[in-house]
């Protein structure tokens, strides 16, 4: 019987098979593993608002990464623009309002203005929560294609990624696989 601690030839061959095994099947299981899922389980949810719905597609077709920094950024923006309100008088360009404008005058992405027209009905403060949301979602998103490329899993390549095929878009914000 082995015990813990014991370092004889058996027991650190045991550990390295052992240890080759949970790799090969933690390979098999992540070579399935849809990275979308959190996005789908969020366009599937009838209790959540119909604005982290849209967010969620708008998501969908994205680069892992940029999907992640471009909604950063403009949480960021809006974040900006709260902390500004008040305390910038009016008729001066707060600093907020500046990279919003900087994001929404085709500085910044289409899919960054895609995020922003989904929420620009809303005031700020419930607007940054549901950014606030979809960030957390990208961010798992994101670390889960860490974890896959860890494990020697296929990493799927994102449809959205490649702006500049035409086809993959039916306009400025590229929403055909959602009927936007």
């Amino acid at each position: 019987m082995r015990k813990f601690g014991r370092h004889d030839d058996v027991g650190l061959i045991e550990t390295r098979s052992e240890r080759m095994m949970t790799d090969l099947s933690m390979k098999a299981l992540l070579e399935t593993y849809d990275i979308n899922l959190p996005l789908r389980d969020a366009l599937n949810d009838p209790a959540l608002s119909p604005d982290r719905r849209a967010l969620a597609a708008a998501a969908f077709r994205q680069d892992v990464d940029d999907a992640f920094y471009s909604a950063m950024e403009l949480l960021d923006a809006l974040q900006a623009v709260e902390a500004d309100m008040g305390a910038v008088p009016s008729g001066v360009e707060s600093e907020g309002q500046a990279r919003l404008r900087h994001i929404l005058n085709g500085e910044g992405d289409d899919y960054q203005r895609r995020l922003y027209y989904i929420l620009s009905e809303r005031p700020v403060s419930p607007a940054i929560r549901d950014l606030e949301w979809l960030t957390d979602l990208l961010h798992g998103r994101s670390r889960m294609v860490r974890t896959l490329r860890e494990a020697g899993a296929p990493v799927p390549r994102m449809p959205g990624a490649d702006r500049h095929r035409q086809e993959l878009s039916s306009g400025p914000i590229g929403c055909r696989p959602f009927g936007c």
